[in-house]
């Protein structure tokens, strides 16, 4: 089988840098995690067949009851294969399908500020890709992780919008996930006196939160 290494700023950069090298489509390899730091990803991919194993499982059909089934067993192998002891569901009524990893000890699996939990949505959606629509996408979440961010960068945006109102200087956050930006946006959007706005490219994309100017200003 044919592998090339990839190396980018995140990992679907270096995904595509060994696709593009192989001159393959992401439905026909399979992608392992070298390394990953804040700055660089690493992968090797490798060129399998369709119907082959992926990870050393045979990659199912697409099922009857869906797309959803068919992402649930692909991760399923893959911490299998990655040695985690864990439950996967579909979550119910959820748009994008978004898959539930549940079980114990599972802190390894979200990492600082859910950047593991992140290639781990990346890897899964480079293995599913076959199966879902241009521009579909799966979500995945530990422990109701992402739940718990968004609460937390709520509260974030608001503090900062105290802080904004109180002084009329604007402030830059952390850089954050694209689910924890949106959170933010929501959160703001319907305050009267700031405005929040995304400054950067991946992985330091941050929301700047500022004063809301009038229309006499």
């Amino acid at each position: 089988m044919k592998s090339a290494e990839g190396r980018g700023r995140t990992l679907d950069e270096a995904v595509d840098a060994a696709l593009i090298e192989l001159n393959e489509s992401r439905r026909h390899v399979d992608v392992k995690i070298i390394s990953e730091t804040a700055s660089e990803t690493i992968v090797e991919v490798t060129v399998i067949d369709p119907a082959a194993a992926v990870l050393g499982t045979t990659m199912p059909a697409a099922p009857a009851n869906g797309k959803g089934e068919t992402a649930r067993g692909l991760v399923e192998g893959l911490l299998k294969h990655m040695g985690v002891r864990a439950q996967v569901s579909v979550r119910t009524g959820a748009d994008p399908i978004t898959l539930d990893i549940s079980g114990r000890d599972l802190g390894a699996l979200i990492g600082w500020r859910g950047e593991t939990l992140r290639a781990l949505q990346a890897v899964t959606n480079v293995m599913v890709g076959k199966h879902l629509a241009e521009g579909e996408r799966i979500i995945v979440d530990v422990e109701r992780y992402r739940q718990r961010r968004e609460h937390t960068v709520r509260e974030i945006a608001m503090r900062a919008a105290r802080q904004v109102k109180m002084t009329g200087d604007a402030i830059t956050l952390d850089a954050m996930q694209p689910f924890e930006r949106r959170a933010i946006h929501l959160a703001l959007e319907g305050d009267p006196d700031v405005t929040s706005s995304s400054i950067g490219e991946e992985p330091e994309r941050r929301v700047v939160v500022g004063p809301r100017k009038s229309a006499e200003d």
